[in-house]
């Protein structure tokens, strides 16, 4: 655990010196929901029907830009070998990156989450508790993914400028289980409507967490 803070620590401290991706990340975000918000003039039954999906789109794309730099100073500064020979186990560099990207998934939902919803004139308060379980999943579920094929494009030497379009497919299940969850719970439907979405999220969570933590390490290898 020692090991797994110093790595997300030193992710994380780099970041806020650097500001190299979550800048970019936040004003890619805004622009994204900007658009949305602009070409938004639907009935209020439209706007809850249609805020869901917009609104993982906008984190998917916007959130990749962090995503994409979570190997991206190792790589571009030919640091990759020495994060390698830490006397630190491969599952723990993938859960210290992996947590790394989720703080900067929360910061970008906590911009984008109340900003759709003001743009689609939807109350977010009466509906914070779905709401945040949403959000907590599918970030998890979202950077579980991302971080494995980071590390694996990082491996083999490659920038991640395609890389949304590589995680895209992988993560599909996660994007429709939030999308429709999302609209679920924003259109005032009962809990026996969008808590089963909601265990989908789960499953899927629990399942590329585990499945990132043991592929690790063989999709780092020469």
């Amino acid at each position: 655990m020692t090991s797994l803070w110093w790595v997300f620590h030193k992710d994380l401290v780099t970041e806020l010196r650097a500001r190299l991706a979550w800048p970019a990340m936040l004003l890619l975000g805004i622009v994204v929901a900007l658009l949305f918000g602009v070409q938004m003039d639907l009935v209020p039954h439209d706007k809850q029907r249609l805020v869901g999906g917009l609104l993982w789109l906008a984190i998917f794309f916007a959130g990749m830009v962090a995503v994409e730099r979570s190997f991206g100073s190792e790589r571009d500064d030919g640091c990759w070998e020495a994060l390698r020979l830490y006397p630190v186990s491969p599952a723990m560099i993938y859960l210290a990156k992996l947590a790394a990207n989720v703080v900067a998934l929360a910061v970008l939902q906590g911009l984008l989450i109340p900003l759709l919803f003001a743009f689609a004139d939807l109350p977010l308060a009466e509906h914070a508790g779905p709401m945040l379980a949403i959000a907590v999943l599918g970030n998890l579920g979202i950077a579980a993914v991302g971080t494995l094929v980071t590390a694996l494009a990082a491996g083999l030497g490659r920038g991640g400028s395609l890389l949304a379009l590589v995680v895209l497919p992988l993560v599909i299940p996660v994007l429709l289980g939030a999308a429709e969850s999302t609209r679920l719970v924003v259109e005032g439907q009962s809990a026996s409507a969008w808590w089963p979405w909601i265990q989908l999220l789960g499953a899927f969570a629990v399942v590329f967490i585990t499945a990132g933590t043991v592929l690790f390490e063989y999709a780092v290898e020469e």
